[in-house]
């Protein structure tokens, strides 16, 4: 199944084929691997250099990325609109902000000037905007408190599990 990663008004951001895992009581785990083809649009832009899991919880406004043995990135959190499910990919809405928790373990928000720039250029709402910045804020503590999912120790379970299938 696709997972598909928007900008606001429907704009084709990222796409890649991804293997559902299973789920529990933090959401979907997905899992994409190495080599895997990431896509804009029906263009090809790169393959992925690292096994991925992506953590998609219903109903909430981010969703979590493990890329497994990546040199500098331990986890990175983007901030985005609820998934949506639909026959052949589910799809998310890109707000621009991420969390992201660096191998040395300190953590810190990014693209805030991106999230400036795309509140004009696409035009968010007041209420979109306000919800962003409440939930950039709310991961980027629980991720700074090592709070679960964001502390890893579910997600390395889910990431042998992926391994034991491939």
């Amino acid at each position: 199944m696709d997972f598909a990663s928007e900008k606001w008004g429907g704009i084709p951001h990222y796409r890649g084929e991804m293997r559902r895992l299973g789920d529990d009581e933090h959401g979907v785990w997905w899992w994409g691997d190495r080599g895997g083809t990431i896509w804009r649009g029906d263009t090809p832009l790169f393959e992925r250099q690292h096994d991925v899991l992506i953590l998609v919880p219903d109903g909430a406004w981010w969703s979590a990325a493990w890329w497994v043995g990546h040199p500098e990135v331990s986890l990175y959190v983007n901030i985005n609109t609820p998934v949506v499910y639909e026959a052949d990919r589910f799809v998310v809405i890109d707000l621009d902000l991420d969390v992201v928790r660096l191998a040395d373990g300190s953590a810190s928000i990014v693209d805030q000037d991106e999230f400036a720039e795309h509140q004009v250029r696409y035009g968010y709402p007041a209420d979109v905007i306000a919800e962003t910045e409440r939930v950039t804020d709310e991961v980027l503590a629980a991720v700074v408190a090592g709070e679960e999912p964001f502390r890893g120790d579910v997600a390395a379970g889910w990431i042998e599990r992926a391994r034991a299938v491939r």
